[in-house]
């Protein structure tokens, strides 16, 4: 039976038509249905019952798209990849041939299913499930998992923004609550050789695995297209799949997801996108296949879920629209463009999700809870996948909790120098091989053991770099509970010393034990001071086992080492192979994927892996890779040396970055003396000719991108800053973003400008300005702001010696001067000689001033008398005139009064400038 409907509206591609369904209307799809033209071309009358696709165009033969739900695709008939990718002919009724079933043929079995479905949910919400201990609310840090359903072939560009965009968005939001976002995007990882059932169970599982830790209540977010998905055969679900799973038959592995995850304990955290059609109609023939489902029972399920959900969840079910960008040449994937309200739908329900179910008020907010915050995020994060290292942590662990220091498993042959005391253990490590990650680890495990220890993890929070702070943390650590007073918060850091010296004493005569560990020591603001470390403690008692973590940094290690006693130490070797293998595989098993053997072998036995910061930025990089059919590919590209993975990634940051202002900022921070800080970095990222800042919320986006390259520092005052986190990270940014001259320049005059006009703080400009305008090329702006801008007096005195002799002429002139013809004399005439300002903003007059620095010089000698080179000599004068260097005119000596010689300071005379030109 055909049911005729006239379409207004329709395109034209060869003897069919692009049709817009008008019934029902909530599920208003675009199809292809085969049309015949009755008097009018300009009236079509679709025949309903005989749907037809691209790949019948194609093709008479018809057969069931193969579904590539997570995992890779395979050929017909063979054995499934992922989660279920191989094709099984669902079974038509008598009569009919395979895969031609009629629409109330199709129809019956879904209302079929849907019965069954329905007795399900009834009988699971009237309390099968355990619902022990469903309201309640653990403090500390938790887990979240959220778990992706969708088909996968169609949903590429939406995965690749969740794991690309929301999720980073989310994992960001969820720290600052104390919760450890894992997204389960099943897209790869499951072993080659799975087979139907392993693959079917391995997607289940996973989902129950988040509905027993959620109380029957999984976040849940699925993905729905025109594409149903595989339906498994009846000797793909084994006897304990249909058990442990309630399964129902004619399903597809989505469709089962969503009825576990959702439909059954009607789940309140489960969120569902159904996608406009209306951009099939730009999508390339050859593609269309992989996003729509032809097969009659597959259109009518697919139909009907979508209005059960729409009845079902009404405010948990959206509808977005997307747009057909292009086709990905590298990979062959369809790009989809305009996904940000779904990006924005999927953040703000997880975010409320979150939020019912692990409420903001089961933090704690007391002042200690909040200084720790930073601290325990940092050792939750770093320290979570530390894997081997027993010796290592063996060795911490002995020096912290062995009953006398002599029972230190860390060798030593310095002894103790005074009786009663202890040395501090250093540990010591190159960049990048996992040392904070140690520290990290070893710190979750003695705070099981002991009560009393205090950590702290420098640059882990914008404070954390700064002596003092540690100082504090110690004090109140040491201080008798309650007996704080104003006067202990306003003390000067010697006093604050003094008080911690002292506590430390006293508490050397208790049975107590206390820890003290503080990560990266080389990091701290006072690096490069004379009075780096000073703060520390010169001894601790017995009882007090500290431990420091550093890297190989000159000044850290001589003031380590000079100490009396010298430290203990421990150097962190690079990773065995094993352990290697051990951390990929804990790492890729928490998101539910897994390498084979052969990409493990590829990847562990990577001259990089040995190093745990290449390691960890690997297996994040192929975490986010969505092109599963190239893992292994993937896996060999991989440089094999920490810069050139980073180049890798930098790269593909700056190409995914829809904000145009991840380059900007890497660019802007390499350019930067000491980092940046983030009202600056909002400025320059914004308009700064119109003093119009980046909008916050681009800002969080770029901020989201560049976060792993990035840690806190501390600048001008102990303001909170940025930096990189590695000097490896500034070695690619300037080796692949900043390698033309001209470039670094343009950076560096965008950032001079900034100071020039925008910057306030006007001991910030005097620091900085003068070092951007030489390094843009920009010297005659540089020697008006150092001899005009009253701001440049902020300056040291050594600081404008350097910048002026960094522009000064270089050529030597010979002891006696130039000979050949005659030479005028450089002086300051007797009208210039009372005046000022001159040289130097600075009310001193010109005639006591250094003509090169503006410094103030009263007392002369004859070698400090200006000369100039050949090139930059007076023009000729008549004989018995002179050359006023400050108004560049002849000088005559009036009523017989010589005029004044000008002059250079002894710091611009002497040395390297001794008979130097004094042309700037």
């Amino acid at each position: 039976m055909f049911l005729e409907t006239p379409v207004l509206s329709f395109k034209k591609k060869s003897s069919f038509l692009y049709l817009k369904q008008l019934w029902p209307p909530r599920n208003s799809q675009w199809k292809y249905y085969k049309v015949s033209f009755q008097k009018s071309p300009s009236v079509a009358f679709v025949a309903m019952g005989t749907k037809v696709s691209k790949a019948k165009q194609r093709s008479p033969s018809i057969s069931p798209h193969p579904e590539q739900h997570h995992g890779t695709t395979q050929a017909e008939n063979s054995s499934p990849v992922g989660n279920g990718v191989s094709k099984d002919h669902h079974s038509a009724p008598k009569g009919q041939p395979a895969n031609q079933m009629s629409s109330q043929s199709a129809a019956k079995i879904v209302a079929g299913c849907w019965e069954k479905i329905e007795q399900q949910c009834a009988h699971n919400q009237s309390g099968t499930w355990n619902s022990k201990g469903k309201d309640r609310v653990q403090a500390g840090w938790q887990e979240v998992r959220i778990f992706v359903s969708s088909t996968f072939a169609d949903f590429h560009a939406e995965r690749e923004a969740l794991v690309k965009k929301v999720f980073p968005e989310l994992r960001e939001w969820c720290e600052g609550r104390q919760l450890h976002l894992v997204e389960c995007d099943l897209r790869w990882g499951v072993p080659k050789d799975s087979t139907s059932q392993t693959t079917i169970s391995i997607c289940l599982e996973e989902l129950d695995r988040c509905l027993k830790e959620t109380d029957g209540q999984p976040f849940f977010l699925a993905m729905l297209g025109e594409r149903y998905g595989w339906i498994p055969s009846s000797e793909d679900v084994s006897a304990d799949i249909r058990d442990n799973f309630d399964w129902v038959d004619h399903l597809s592995i989505t469709h089962m997801e969503v009825t576990h995850g959702a439909l059954r304990p009607k789940n309140p955290n489960a969120a569902f996108f159904l996608r406009d059609p209306t951009f099939l109609k730009d999508i390339p023939e050859e593609f269309y296949g992989s996003f729509v489902d032809d097969d009659p029972l597959c259109v009518e399920q697919l139909k009907e879920l979508k209005s059960r959900l729409h009845l079902k969840f009404p405010d948990q079910t959206f509808d977005y629209k997307c747009n057909f960008s292009d086709v990905q040449a590298a990979d062959n994937k369809v790009q989809l463009s305009d996904l940000d309200d779904f990006c924005t739908q999927a953040v703000e329900f997880l975010k409320n999700a979150f939020n019912k179910k692990y409420p903001e008020d089961r933090l704690q907010h007391d002042p200690l809870s909040i200084e720790l915050l930073p601290h325990d995020t940092y050792m939750e994060q770093k320290g979570q996948l530390v894997l081997g290292r027993e010796a290592e942590m063996e060795k911490l662990m002995q020096f912290a909790t062995g009953d006398d220091v002599s029972s230190s498993a860390v060798p030593s042959d310095s002894g103790q120098a005074e009786q009663g005391s202890c040395p501090i253990l250093m540990v010591l490590a190159q960049p990048g091989t996992g040392k904070s990650s140690l520290m990290a680890k070893f710190t979750m495990e003695v705070i099981q053991k002991s009560d009393n220890v205090l950590y702290h993890f420098v640059g882990c929070g914008p404070d954390t770099m700064d002596p003092t702070n540690i100082l504090q943390r110690l004090y109140k650590k040491l201080h008798p509970s309650g007996s704080e007073t104003e006067e202990d918060n306003e003390m000067s850091p010697d006093q604050l010393k003094e008080k911690v010296q002292k506590h430390l004493q006293d508490f050397g005569e208790k049975k107590e034990r206390l820890v003290i560990i503080i990560d990266a020591v080389n990091q701290l603001a006072d690096q490069s001071s004379t009075f780096h470390l000073d703060w520390l403690p010169p001894t601790f008692p017995s009882n007090v086992r500290c431990i420091v973590s550093t890297t190989e940094h000159p000044p850290t290690l001589s003031r380590l080492r000079d100490r009396q006693p010298p430290p203990d130490e421990l150097t962190v070797p690079d990773l065995d192979k094993n352990t290697r293998q051990d951390i990929v595989t804990r790492y890729f098993k928490r998101y539910n994927k897994a390498l084979d053997k052969e990409q493990l072998e590829l990847l562990t036995s990577s001259d990089g892996s040995s190093n745990p910061m290449w390691l960890a930025i690997a297996c994040e990089e192929l975490r986010v890779y969505g092109v599963f059919e190239q893992v292994t590919a993937k896996i060999q590209s991989l440089p094999p040396y920490l810069e050139g993975l980073l180049s890798m990634v930098i790269s593909r940051v700056i190409q995914e970055d829809e904000t145009r202002c991840a380059e900007k900022m890497l660019c802007l921070l390499e350019c930067s003396q000491s980092g940046l800080q983030q009202t600056q970095l909002l400025m320059l990222l914004g308009d700064p000719e119109k003093a119009t800042p980046l909008p916050l919320l681009t800002w969080s986006q770029v901020h989201r991108s560049l976060k792993p390259f990035l840690r806190n520092t501390t600048g001008h005052m102990n303001l909170p800053g940025m930096d990189f986190c590695h000097n490896s990270i500034r070695q690619v940014v300037q080796e692949t973003l900043l390698s033309n001259q001209a470039t670094q320049q343009n950076y560096h005059k965008l950032l001079a400008d900034y100071y020039q006009g925008q910057c306030a703080s006007q001991q910030l400009v005097a620091l900085e300005l003068p070092y951007h305008l030489q390094q843009a090329g920009l010297h005659s702006q540089l020697v008006e702001f150092l001899r005009k801008d009253p701001r440049s007096l902020k300056m040291a005195m050594h600081s404008r010696q350097k910048y002026m002799n960094a522009i000064r002429c270089r050529t030597y002139i010979p002891p006696g001067g130039f000979h050949g013809g005659h030479v005028a004399q450089i002086v300051i005439c007797k009208m210039c000689s009372m005046r000022m300002q001159a040289f130097t903003p600075a009310r001193t007059m010109n005639k006591d001033t250094c003509v090169i620095c503006g410094h103030f010089t009263p007392f002369k000698k004859e070698q400090q008398k200006v000369q100039f080179c050949m090139l930059h000599k007076p023009p000729l004068v008549a004989p018995g005139q002179d050359w006023c260097v400050v108004c560049e005119k002849p000088a005559i000596a009036l009523r017989g009064r010589q005029n004044d010689p000008a002059y250079l300071c002894m710091m611009c005379s002497v040395g390297i400038s001794t008979n130097r030109c004094a042309k700037v």
